[in-house]
């Protein structure tokens, strides 16, 4: 991506301490810093490895900088600064870094070490009611990818379950169309059923959509409403758990109905898979279409069945270390790197001084 940002990176991964400022915007960091999170992820390997039974990536350099990072809180409630916090930490957990905070306090600052917690609770949950779900659909699609991302394969397969129980007047959005977020956000309150899917970045949402949240405005109309389904590559859904609670919250902020979220992971490559493979995940996601719109809620039995594999089974975390000695886990990701040239630089470290 030729915008300029590569020298950041460059500099970053040559410093022994970072300091990163977050801007927040709607209860989160904004669009800008979470792009910032986003992108940092090139300095890590594409192959997988094991921590306390979740999928992470293997690092690319030889040492990564402490992290300082300091986020505004004015007009943020505890929950928010909680949830903030946390994803930080678990962000900085991830890229393998120490994690510092800095507090600005009677006009002078200090750090407070940051460990990396459990993630919040679900937060308006019990509150989620089944509703006759009428009006306006309007389905966001928050891949950057958009047209080419498993998000679109998935919003087809829930649009037929859908119009299944008769919706018939459902758009489709891409919020990788940056340039059209203002009027959409403008015109936001005058659609009764909006659902965003979209794939997980760095324990959160891809910085695009971000952008996109980071416009709304407070609606005040429980008329409104907002549904959730958050996909990943990674199997196990704790990975998204500290995204989950956000999206809660915004709900809250704007004075909208929250009709719950759902987290399904091990979705990565399921374009590479014939249909008879993919045919109970599509099916799950065409019974998502036809409870959100007979129920105007998400399945809450999908839910509770994806949210079984919270973690990586102890036998799977084995069978997956000993299949990691022969090299077969990383035959996706090897797959990939020679269809797009760069198999032979995929240990390459461009960022060393």
């Amino acid at each position: 991506m030729k915008d300029g940002a590569d020298q950041l990176y460059k500099d970053y991964i040559n410093s022994d301490e970072v300091v990163i400022l977050f801007h927040t915007e709607n209860g989160f960091i904004d669009g800008k810093g979470k792009t910032f999170l986003d992108r940092l992820i090139q300095h890590y390997l594409p192959y997988i490895k094991l921590r306390n039974g979740e999928c992470g990536h293997l690092k690319r350099y030889d040492k990564y900088p402490i992290i300082n990072f300091y986020f505004e809180k004015d007009g943020l409630s505890n929950e928010e600064v909680m949830v903030i916090n946390n994803y930080l930490a678990r962000t900085a957990y991830h890229f393998q870094s120490p994690c510092k905070e800095l507090l600005y306090e009677s006009n002078s600052i200090r750090t407070a070490e940051v460990e990396i917690a459990k993630p919040m609770a679900e937060v308006l949950s019990k509150e989620i009611t089944e509703r006759k779900a009428t009006g306006k659909w309007v389905i966001y699609n928050g891949s950057p990818r958009g047209n080419r991302s498993n998000s679109k394969l998935i919003i087809e397969k829930i649009m037929i379950g859908m119009r299944e129980q008769g919706a018939e007047n459902i758009v489709v959005r891409n919020l990788i169309n940056t340039k059209e977020h203002k009027t959409w956000a403008e015109n936001f309150s005058s659609t009764e059923n909006n659902l965003f899917v979209f794939p997980l970045y760095v324990h959160a949402m891809p910085g695009s959509v971000m952008k996109f949240f980071e416009l709304l405005k407070p609606i005040h109309n429980k008329e409104v409403h907002m549904a959730f389904l958050v996909q990943s590559g990674f199997p196990e859904t704790s990975q998204s758990y500290y995204l989950r609670p956000y999206l809660e919250l915004i709900t809250k902020r704007l004075g909208v109905s929250f009709d719950g979220t759902i987290i399904k992971g091990g979705l990565e490559g399921i374009q590479m898979k014939p249909e008879k493979a993919n045919k109970r995940l599509f099916d799950q996601m065409e019974q998502i279409g036809r409870t959100y719109a007979s129920k105007g809620i998400m399945d809450l039995s999908l839910k509770k069945e994806y949210e079984k594999s919270e973690y990586l089974p102890k036998g799977t975390q084995i069978l997956y270390s000993i299949l990691s000695l022969t090299g077969l886990t990383n035959f996706y990701w090897d797959l990939n790197l020679k269809k797009n040239g760069a198999y032979e630089k995929r240990f390459a470290k461009p960022y060393v001084k």
